[in-house]
C-alpha cells in the first residue's frame, strides 16, 4: 500500500477493533506530533522511518526484511511510539495489521517530517560541497562585469560554484590573492616586472585603448588616432597600483613605436574622478570597457579610439598557483566566456574574431548544419543540455543526438576537446 492511500482515511478493520481510536480529537494529536518533532533526536527520526515502512508493508515480517532487523525489534519500537503519544497506533489481528485514526495521522505527519529532514540533508550537503569564489580587481570595468555575470549565470545552472564580489583592495588585487583575501583578481596584465612565482596569470581577452581629450584639444577633431599622433602629447599618468599596470602598458607600446611617452601626473581617487577631472591639454588613455566612457565624453570632451593593432590592454585573471586546480572549473568557464567576448576593434571591425565566428569556421570545416552549430556553440560555452534544448525548442533527446553528431563530425570525445578545436581556428592573442 502506498503512503498517499493512507493520507485521507484509516483502515476500517483496525478502527472497528478500537472504538476509542475513532473518537480521538485530531487537534490534540497535532500538538503532540509538533512537540515530538521539536525535540526529535536521530533515534526518534529513525523510529519514524521504520514506522513509515511498517505501515507501507502492513506486515512485520516484510518490514523487518526490508529494514534488516527483527520483528521483535520493530514491535518494541512501535510500543515506544505508542507510549510517546499515549494511544494505540497499529492493531494486530488474524488478518494482519490494522491502523487507527491516530496511526494514520502519525503516518501523514511522519512522512512530512522525514521528507523535510531528507531535503535539509541534501541542501546542507550541496552547501558544504559548493565552492564560493571571491573575486576582486577592476570590477568598475563594464566588460569585466559583463563577463563575470555570464560566468555566474552559467555556473549557477551547471555547478555548485558561486561568486562573491569584493571591494577594491587597498594595495592590489594580486596582493589580495597572495595573502588569501581573494581567490581571483581580474586586472590588466603587467609588463613592468616579473610575476610572483606563487601566482598564475590567465590571459582572458584584450580591450582597445581609447583617448579622452578636452574639446579644446586639437586632437578632438579626429575620428580616430594612432600612437604616432601622441608622440608629442602629454599623457595622463594615473596613481595607484592598478593604474601603474596601465602606465606600464602605455610605456611599452610607445617605446615599440619609437618614442618615450611624456607622463603628466593626474591625481584622482576613483575611475569616475579620472573621467571628470579637468584634462586641459593632457590626453587620458583608457581601456574601452572602463565605465560608459561615452557618457563622460559628451559636451566639452571627446572619446576617440586608437586604431593601431597593438593598442590593446590585456585583461587577465590572477590566482594562487596552489589553488589553480581547485578553481579550475571557474577559470575554465571564465576562459570560455572571455573567448566569446573577444576583442573590440576600431569602431566597426574586430581585431580578433569572436567566439561565434570561430564556431562558424569549424562548422563549415566539418559540415555541421545550423542546428548542430547552435548546439555545439552552446555546449562549448558550458551550457547545460536542458538550456540548449530550451534555446532550440527541442527535447533533451534531440539535443543529445545533435551533440553526438557534432562529436562524430568534429572527431572529438569531450567538451574540452571540442573547445580546443574551436579555439584552434584563431591564433592566440
Amino acid at each position: 500500500m502506498q503512503r498517499r492511500n493512507l493520507y485521507n482515511s484509516a483502515w476500517k478493520e483496525g478502527e472497528g477493533k478500537d472504538r476509542n481510536a475513532r473518537l480521538l480529537r485530531f487537534p490534540i494529536w497535532k500538538k503532540k506530533i509538533l512537540a515530538f518533532r521539536s525535540g526529535m533526536t536521530d533515534m526518534e527520526s529513525e523510529l519514524l522511518r521504520e514506522y513509515l515502512v511498517i505501515v507501507d508493508e502492513m506486515n512485520l515480517t516484510r518490514a523487518a526484511e526490508q529494514l534488516h532487523t527483527t520483528q521483535s525489534t520493530l514491535s518494541k519500537h512501535i510500543a515506544v511510539l505508542e507510549r510517546e503519544f499515549g494511544t494505540t497506533l497499529l492493531l494486530r489481528g488474524r488478518r494482519g495489521l490494522g491502523i487507527t485514526e491516530a496511526g494514520a495521522l502519525l503516518y501523514r505527519r511522519a512522512a512530512s517530517i522525514v521528507d523535510l529532514l531528507d531535503s535539509a540533508h541534501r541542501e546542507m550537503a550541496r552547501l558544504s560541497e559548493s565552492l564560493i569564489v571571491r573575486v576582486t580587481g577592476i570590477l568598475y570595468n563594464n566588460d569585466v562585469i559583463s563577463l563575470l555575470s555570464r560566468v555566474g549565470r552559467t555556473l549557477r545552472d551547471t555547478s555548485n560554484t558561486s561568486m562573491v564580489f569584493l571591494t577594491a583592495p587597498k594595495v592590489s588585487g594580486t596582493h589580495a590573492v597572495l595573502v588569501g583575501e581573494a581567490d581571483i583578481a581580474i586586472g590588466h596584465k603587467g609588463f613592468s616586472e616579473e610575476l610572483d612565482p606563487d601566482l598564475v596569470c590567465i590571459d582572458l581577452y584584450q580591450e582597445r585603448f581609447v583617448a579622452l581629450v578636452e574639446e579644446a584639444n586639437p586632437l578632438s577633431s579626429h575620428d580616430a588616432l594612432s600612437l604616432d599622433d601622441l608622440r608629442n602629447q602629454n599623457l595622463a599618468r594615473l596613481g595607484g597600483v592598478a593604474a601603474e599596470f596601465g602606465w606600464a602598458n602605455i610605456q611599452r607600446l610607445c617605446r615599440n613605436h619609437g618614442f618615450e611617452p611624456k607622463g603628466v601626473p593626474l591625481l584622482v581617487e576613483s575611475p569616475v574622478d579620472c573621467l571628470t577631472y579637468p584634462l586641459d591639454d593632457t590626453v587620458l588613455l583608457l581601456q574601452r570597457g572602463i565605465l560608459p566612457v561615452e557618457t563622460f565624453a559628451s559636451g566639452p570632451r571627446r572619446c576617440i579610439p586608437l586604431v593601431d593593432d597593438d593598442a590593446l590592454f590585456t585583461i587577465c585573471a590572477y590566482c594562487r598557483a596552489d589553488r589553480r586546480e581547485q578553481l579550475s572549473e571557474f577559470i575554465d568557464e571564465l576562459r570560455r566566456e572571455a573567448a566569446f567576448l573577444g576583442v573590440e576593434g576600431t569602431t566597426q571591425s574586430a581585431v580578433r574574431g569572436k567566439f561565434r565566428r570561430r564556431c562558424e569556421l569549424l562548422a563549415r570545416e566539418v559540415d555541421l548544419n545550423e542546428s548542430e552549430m547552435v548546439a555545439m556553440r552552446g555546449f562549448a560555452k558550458g551550457r547545460s543540455i536542458d538550456r540548449i534544448a530550451e534555446d532550440l525548442g527541442l527535447s533533451r533527446i534531440m539535443v543529445g543526438d545533435l551533440l553526438a553528431s557534432v562529436y562524430k563530425k568534429a572527431g572529438v570525445r569531450d567538451r574540452q576537446s571540442l573547445l580546443d578545436r574551436i579555439e584552434a581556428k584563431e591564433l592566440p592573442w
